[in-house]
């Protein structure tokens, strides 16, 4: 599972989810997407096949009207210090990495978390389709590293 970390949250998330949880995560400003738009930020995530991690519900919620994204998880509290953030995404990842294909599981999907205790999941769009299934298609394991490489997907 790979993790794209919003600007409005702590870059320090990357280094916990690779020490705490075995998770590849990457802040949005390491990759070049610093004071990109919320879509720049959300096609890279499609593109290279990452979950969006972000508190800026409004905007993101809002690019959802797709066929196909790999994952969104919202921390909907504001004002969080960054251990407050982390023991919010920790307890959503704990609940994620139970399933036994977390990767696929995530496709489509939207982790609300409302506060440490209250963690929602739902799928966005509704129904999976052909094309949920040719994007998992395409998800392929680096043997050598244990992450995702994502070969070319289709909208």
């Amino acid at each position: 599972m790979k993790l794209l970390i919003d600007e409005q949250l702590s870059p320090r998330i990357v280094t916990w989810c690779a020490e705490r949880k075995g998770v590849y995560a990457v802040a949005a400003a390491h990759v070049g997407l610093s004071g990109r738009s919320d879509l720049q930020i959300w096609q890279y995530a499609y593109e290279n096949g990452f979950i969006v991690v972000t508190s800026n519900a409004r905007d993101f919620m809002a690019l959802l009207d797709v066929d196909l994204h790999p994952g969104l998880i919202i921390l909907r509290e504001g004002s969080l210090s960054r251990s407050e953030q982390w023991e919010r995404l920790e307890a959503a990842l704990d609940q994620i990495l139970r399933h036994p294909d977390p990767e696929g599981n995530m496709v489509n999907r939207v982790v609300e978390i409302f506060t440490s205790g209250e963690i929602r999941t739902r799928q966005i769009p509704r129904s999976p389709d052909d094309r949920q299934q040719a994007y998992l298609k395409s998800l392929r394991r680096d043997t050598k590293g244990g992450g995702l490489e994502i070969a070319s997907a289709s909208r």
